[in-house]
């Protein structure tokens, strides 16, 4: 919008007047941001797959599973996009634990992956994991971050801190900055109970 206002001694020639609206009229608005992703092929994917799936194993043995409403591969990338993620993982062919993510990316030559995006790891026997980011290693099977983090333990104790290393069975975990505790008193509540 163009405001013009009266001023007593200013005078503006009318065609300046009308060369200056003719120009704002005719400068292209910029495109709205699809338009723009889909003018640059190199943004967009070159494979996409839909309700995708990805299993680990180990000499015939289930080590994981990697499901994704969507993965996007990009040309020149070993990464993958995924978009949600649900992520099972087994020890000896047996299910122990679920991690779930909004978002990720997997490498598809090493299999590390990479979750982001209200991230929560849950075993079988009940402890919860909640963090924003989590970092998964193929190689040593490690689950790690460097943000803040919410473990909820089978005695509904919450130990919170930055910064993890853990097994995605949850029973080895190092927590290593600021780190807190909220303990539930077992013996008083079982008193209570009586």
């Amino acid at each position: 919008m163009i405001r013009l206002r009266h001023r007593p001694n200013t005078w503006a020639p009318p065609i300046l007047l009308v060369c200056v609206l003719t120009w704002a009229g005719c400068q292209e608005a910029p495109a709205p941001p699809s338009v723009t992703a889909e003018r640059n092929t190199d943004t967009l994917p070159e494979q996409q797959f839909y309700d995708y799936r990805l299993i680990e194993s180990k000499a015939g043995v289930k080590q994981w599973i990697l499901e994704s409403d969507e993965m996007q591969k990009f040309s020149g990338q070993e990464d993958v996009r995924l978009i949600t993620v649900k992520m099972d993982f087994y020890q000896d062919g047996e299910h122990f634990s679920t991690l779930t993510a909004d978002s990720g990316r997997a490498n598809m030559h090493s299999r590390d992956v990479h979750t982001w995006g209200n991230v929560i790891v849950v075993t079988d026997d009940g402890r919860r994991l909640e963090t924003e980011e989590l970092f998964f290693n193929n190689e040593t099977q490690l689950i790690h971050n460097d943000v803040f983090d919410r473990l909820t333990t089978l005695d509904n104790d919450i130990v919170t801190g930055i910064g993890l290393e853990a097994t995605p069975d949850l029973n080895y975990i190092e927590i290593k900055q600021e780190v807190e505790a909220e303990v539930t008193d077992s013996t008083a509540s079982e008193s209570d109970s009586r």
